[in-house]
């Protein structure tokens, strides 16, 4: 699909092009954005941080979904869709005029997080993130080193945040009432190739 960077689309010519598409684009109150391609560290990250969430949903039967990056987030304050690495919904998703490819109500949305992307992902990301009322706890996992950074929502426009630096600690999920290890999103994964 060749977009003129000029070129403003409704919301509904933006889905009928995205369904058709063989890459993915995000949806800026007018403009499609092309995602560039994750690296192989990136795609690394963010499978294994699905894997160790669905493995403790399923551990603990916990009442939560997990979706990868081709999930879709409506922002209706922003007017924008956007493609996060991984997010959690309690087991009543709320979906964008009935599609079940666009989700309005995450609990918890996972980004991983590069040199490049960790100012947006950090600043104007999360502030578009946090208009969404169900939204309770944001992760970003650095593929720099190991780090993982945790916010959570205390009250309406209280969060907080805590760092992660070690493979031994546990990262708690608030939201969920559950944690997962930090080993169990790095193990084998190798930040310099």
């Amino acid at each position: 699909m060749t977009i003129a960077a000029s070129q403003i689309f409704t919301i509904e010519e933006y889905l009928e092009l995205e369904a058709h598409s063989l890459s993915k684009h995000e949806y800026h109150n007018g403009k499609i954005v092309e995602m560039s391609g994750g690296t192989v560290v990136h795609n690394q990250l963010g499978g294994k941080v699905i894997t160790q969430l669905n493995n403790v949903i399923d551990a603990h039967d916990a009442p939560f979904q997990v979706y990868s990056s081709d999930m879709k987030i409506r922002i209706e304050s922003n007017n924008r869709f956007v493609y996060p690495d991984a997010v959690v919904v309690t087991l009543n998703p709320e979906f964008y005029k009935k599609r079940r490819d666009i989700i309005t109500n995450p609990l918890l949305i996972v980004e991983v997080s590069s040199n490049s992307s960790a100012a947006f992902d950090l600043g104007d990301k999360f502030n578009m993130y946090r208009s969404l009322s169900a939204f309770q706890e944001y992760l970003i996992v650095s593929q720099e080193k190991y780090h993982v950074s945790r916010f959570y929502r205390e009250s309406a426009d209280l969060w907080r945040t805590s760092d992660y630096y070690n493979l031994e600690d546990m990262i708690p999920l608030q939201s969920m009432g559950l944690e997962i290890p930090m080993l169990g999103i790095y193990k084998g994964v190798d930040l310099n190739p």
